[in-house]
């Protein structure tokens, strides 16, 4: 009699553990399935060591991203930028061509304060604006090359032309103006009308050597 008592409480006692178990399994499911959305991710973030949880914050994941993302392209552009950049070593040379004499004459000048740090689109932007009289025949951060073609004679040119109806000799300056060397005693009318007309026109030479030896051939 004690022992079927004894038998029937250790039955009852495991029938009770089962229904435990399967109540705790099941509120266990529905609640992990009503857990919001947040605190899922949350803890997918969390770092288990040993056993402690430690959470990675989500922002902090974020950052690292778009560190490796940005990075790359942030050094690219700043190469891109140092090789397209104006600097107090870039040169400017400007060619004019002087069609009645024939001569290129070359002449370098430092670059303008203001355009320095620049990059080249604002830099044609620069040379178009004032400059437009001039090609663009080069340019980029080392050099700047212009040119352009005029029928006015180079600097420090002689002209032997007529002044008050004598001969005169003139020479140019730097501006492109006649400036008044010497008038001669040789009237023009003296002059066959050939010369006479050359004179008029004006006689360039590149030096005054070149001019005194004509005024000898004409005052002959």
């Amino acid at each position: 009699m004690w022992r079927r008592r004894r038998r029937r409480k250790g039955k009852i006692f495991v029938g009770c553990l089962v229904l435990l178990m399967i109540g705790f399994a099941y509120g266990y499911v529905t609640n992990d399935s009503k857990m919001p959305k947040h605190i899922k991710n949350n803890n997918e973030n969390a770092l288990n060591i040993g056993e402690i949880a430690v959470k990675i914050p989500k922002h902090h994941e974020e950052q690292k991203e778009n560190v490796k993302k940005q990075d790359p392209i942030n050094e690219h552009s700043l190469i891109v930028s140092e090789e397209n950049i104006v600097t107090d070593n870039t040169q400017i040379v400007f060619n004019t061509y002087y069609k009645k004499t024939r001569d290129m004459i070359k002449k370098k000048r430092r670059i303008p304060r203001e355009l320095i740090g620049k990059n080249l689109d604002e830099l044609r932007d620069y040379l178009n604006k004032n400059y437009a009289e001039w090609d663009i025949r080069e340019c980029n951060k080392d050099k700047i090359e212009l040119y352009q073609v005029t029928d006015e004679i180079p600097p420090n040119f002689y002209i032997a032309k007529e002044y008050n109806g004598y001969i005169a000799i003139f020479q140019v300056d730097e501006k492109g103006e006649y400036i008044l060397k010497e008038t001669t005693e040789i009237p023009i009318s003296s002059l066959s009308n050939m010369d006479a007309q050359y004179v008029k026109n004006g006689i360039v030479k590149k030096n005054r050597e070149e001019i005194d030896q004509i005024l000898e051939d004409y005052s002959s």
